[in-house]
């Protein structure tokens, strides 16, 4: 008997032996998520669905894993917290619709009193809630909620932390960063970041030790705090021996996502871009992973999104990435972002976003890249006020002479 099948036989015991069975067999509990999640999806009507996480401490809601949406969906899924009403699982227990958009449900995730985290599925219209649905929204809330309970790092237990080893923690990932950034007679580049708690999960670097080319990358790991620099920083050590096995770059997300899909008892997973720049040709070849678009500005203003995207790293253990290619001329600009700048928030709820990016860079492109930085920060801190950044936010700029 499959999950798919069991409202028809009325099993609630049956549920909870698929669900366990389940997880005996999946090798990892990733894998137990992508094999389980678009199941429950479906018992409701719908491939459409996404679980957020929760933090107690902080009182946080973070998307980690979605279904049946677009690969690159990610940032449109958490624009869109507000309308899933996630906050209301707080306080309600039971399914619920958003009244925003009927169509959402969530099932919150419960180990007795403690809300672990929730799942949001969408249809197409509202999702009816028989007898048998409700009774077995139940049971995956119980069993779920203590599968997630089961999967926390104690890392992630701000008590369990010593303020002064977060102190330290962050001294060394400041030493991650770049030292300087190079101006060659072809291309410059700069980096900004900032965390919104002692330590992050961005992260940027360079790579110009070929001569004839510089590699870039821009990543930000899923949550937020200890647990997402820990993720970083494995991303980072990653990358660093990939990048100097890899020729043909066109390969290098595919190897870091197999790298980066851990058989362990996590959920966890990054978006990133990657930029190869050949100084000789003019040609700039990029991989996305599930990241926002790369911004291209060029002398006259103009600007265009270099579009291609696959799922986030470490997501699915079967990914693959297909390389996007463009010719830069002289004076254009490339600039990568994370969703700490776009998601600056007004008490109306308006965001900064793209637009605000765009606006800030279009006035001032002609600056040195340090100054652009000041100028897209400074505008995002007016926008959103005091305490505007709360999550990582991170910038990097690149400029063909």
């Amino acid at each position: 008997m499959n999950l798919t099948s069991l409202f028809s036989h009325q099993a609630p015991r049956d549920l909870t032996l698929e669900l366990t069975g389940h997880l005996i067999e999946a090798p990892s509990l990733n894998e137990y998520m992508e094999l389980v999640l678009p199941k429950i999806g479906r018992l409701f009507g719908t491939e459409k669905l996404c679980l957020v996480d929760y933090y107690e401490h902080t009182d946080h809601f973070d998307l980690i894993h979605f279904e049946g949406y677009p690969p690159d969906f990610r940032f449109n899924l958490q624009r869109r917290m507000r309308e899933m009403e996630v906050q209301r699982a707080g306080s309600e227990r039971q399914p619920y619709r958003s009244h925003a958009n009927p169509n959402l449900l969530c099932i919150p995730f419960y180990l007795q009193d403690i809300l672990e985290a929730v799942l949001v599925v969408e249809g197409d219209q509202p999702i009816e809630l028989t007898p048998e649905r409700s009774a077995a929204a139940l049971i995956i809330s119980t069993f779920l909620g203590l599968f997630m309970s089961s999967t926390r790092l104690e890392v992630n237990r701000e008590q369990l932390v010593d303020f002064n080893d977060l102190h330290r923690a962050r001294e060394i990932q400041l030493n991650f960063l770049p030292r300087g950034y190079p101006n060659r007679p072809k291309y410059e580049v700069f980096g900004y970041s900032t965390s919104s708690n002692l330590v992050g999960g961005d992260y940027f670097d360079y790579f110009d030790d070929r001569g004839d080319s510089v590699q870039c990358i821009l990543a930000d790991a899923c949550g937020h705090g200890l647990a997402a620099a820990l993720i970083m920083s494995n991303f980072r050590g990653i990358l660093k021996s990939q990048v100097s096995r890899h020729d043909d770059y066109s390969q290098l997300f595919n190897s870091l996502n197999q790298l980066m899909h851990f058989d362990e008892d996590l959920i966890q997973y990054l978006t990133g871009v990657f930029l190869y720049f050949d100084q000789e040709s003019g040609v700039l070849r990029y991989l996305n992973a599930g990241h926002y678009e790369p911004l291209v500005f060029d002398l006259q203003g103009n600007v265009r999104g270099l579009p291609g995207s696959g799922p986030p790293l470490g997501m699915f253990k079967g990914s693959k990435y297909v390389p996007g290619e463009v010719r830069l001329q002289q004076g254009d600009l490339v600039v990568l972002y994370t969703d700490g700048l776009v998601d600056v928030e007004t008490r109306d709820g308006d965001y900064f976003g793209t637009e605000g990016i765009t606006a800030a860079i279009q006035d001032h492109r002609s600056l040195p890249l340090e100054q652009i930085s000041e100028q897209v920060v400074r505008s995002a801190e007016k926008f959103g006020g005091a305490g505007s950044f709360e999550d990582d936010a991170t910038l990097f700029l690149m400029r063909i002479k």
